[in-house]
């Protein structure tokens, strides 16, 4: 997740008139390509034991990693690529990833290990120092024993008749014996720097090629004062950020997601945005997503993502063939529920969130409803939520952040810098609740305490 969160950071410049909303993808090389030398440089300076041979084959899978990004680019840019790039692309994906999120995970802890590793090369050498000393001394030290034992002209123990046992007891009488260690002082220098790169390597391993294909289905009560009663048990499906490609994740990954929805008896089915990043398989995307059973139907609002892939207008006749209705500032009435959707407010070319505009998106989207009408909207971003206080909305469904893709004791370990990030929240003023989704899918195919997740969340009274 650290690497993905940079790079879609690093992505979202503006580009050119044909594709204003596209991120600018060529930079993503560049700076991979600088990251990994700054990297391999602090490996090599920094850490005791480092052969050369070790570095080289770093350096091979850093040039490869690059180089396996440059497809994915280029696709946008020049088109589709031939289907066996796609399929090698495929199998070397999970390696490139190990590889990136160690490199990042590398930097970032690079001021614990790299002054320990500095300091370790120190004390090693000044362990090498002392080390010839006693060599040279005990030389000497042998030397005089050897002229002391002429001249005193000892009996050999062999010139004696004595049975092999009584030889043997004499031998060890006569030889000390000297027990080594089982961690020795150097053994620990050395290996102490390389526990958080190492630990890197080994954890991202783990989060690309376990966790990140281990969806969960995750059940959620959310209890509501005031909850009519007809509204008791019901169940909504969610799955958001899906990010469909052929160069991210695949189809059959959302497949095995909606398989543990299918039987889960859902009353409305909610997909909330960045379901796919392909135009050529959006259809196919939403038309996976609305096999799943909902007994009142398929709702939906958009992401950002989904204005990378055509014009607003290419999106809904999309939703339309797949049966799923799009909320884009506006609310239907199904079950006794008031469902609310808006769409990813954004004012520049490349789209991120401008909260100045969410005020009245709200305003549109909630117009229609009639008083004490009990009421879930359906927002991309949880920031969005900012802005509900006061508006009357019992519950917001977002996703948009992935739950930071790396949590600790089901924790986003990004929640201090990134508030709202994974979980369930309440509003401080008044009764609304938020649920932020860690969602399905991934930028970067690396998850580590935080699985890919589709949910089932059940309205009760409180």
């Amino acid at each position: 997740m650290f690497q993905a969160s940079l790079l879609a950071v690093l992505a979202a410049a503006p580009t050119g008139s044909m594709m204003s909303t596209r991120p600018r993808m060529g930079v993503i090389p560049v700076v991979a390509s600088v990251l990994f030398v700054a990297w391999l440089w602090l490996l090599r300076a920094a850490l005791p034991g480092l052969s050369r041979r070790m570095w080289r084959v770093l350096l091979g899978l850093s040039v490869a990693t690059v180089l396996l990004m440059i497809p994915r680019v280029l696709w946008r840019w020049a088109g589709a690529p031939p289907g066996w790039v796609t399929t090698i692309h495929a199998y070397l994906l999970g390696p490139s990833t190990v590889m990136q999120v160690a490199m990042l995970a590398g930097l970032v802890t690079a001021p614990i290990w790299v002054p320990l590793g500095r300091w370790a090369k120190k004390r090693l050498h000044a362990l090498d120092s002392v080390a010839k000393e006693p060599v040279a001394r005990d030389s000497v030290a042998r030397d005089s024993v050897a002229r002391d034992s002429v001249a005193r002209e000892p009996v050999a123990l062999d010139s004696v008749t004595l049975d092999s046992a009584a030889r043997d007891s004499v031998a060890k009488e006569l030889v000390p014996v000297r027990r080594t260690p089982l961690v020795t002082r150097r053994a620990l220098l050395h290996a102490l720097p390389w526990a958080l790169p190492g630990g890197a390597i080994v954890g991202a391993s783990y989060g690309v090629l376990y966790e990140s294909s281990h969806i969960v289905l995750r059940r959620v009560r959310i209890a509501i004062a005031g909850l009519p009663k007809v509204l008791w048990g019901f169940r909504i499906g969610h799955v958001t950020d899906i990010h469909i490609s052929r160069f991210q994740t695949q189809l059959r990954h959302l497949e095995r997601g909606l398989e543990l929805l299918a039987q889960e008896k859902l009353d409305l089915m909610c997909p909330t945005g960045d379901l796919c990043d392909e135009p050529r398989l959006h259809l196919d995307t939403l038309r996976l997503i609305k096999q799943v059973p909902a007994r009142l139907g398929h709702i939906a609002c958009v992401g950002n993502h989904e204005l990378y892939l055509a014009d607003p207008l290419t999106i809904a006749r999309a939703y339309d063939k797949a049966q799923i209705q799009l909320l884009e500032e506006e609310s239907v009435l199904v079950g006794g529920l008031r469902l609310s959707g808006v769409g990813f407010a954004h004012s520049a070319k490349v789209p991120r969130l401008d909260e100045r505009l969410v005020p009245r998106q709200l305003e549109a989207a909630l117009r229609d409803r009639r008083t004490g009408e009990p009421t879930i909207l359906l927002a991309h971003h949880p920031h969005v939520f900012r802005h509900v206080t006061g508006k009357e909305v019992m519950l917001q469904l977002s996703g948009h952040t992935h739950g930071g893709q790396v949590g600790l004791f089901g924790h986003a370990m990004l929640e201090p810098v990134y508030p709202l990030i994974r979980g369930h929240y309440r509003a401080a003023k008044d009764s609304a609740q938020l649920f932020v989704s860690a969602g399905l899918g991934h930028w970067l195919p690396f998850r580590f305490g935080c699985p890919p997740e589709v949910v089932v969340i059940e309205l009760v009274p409180a």
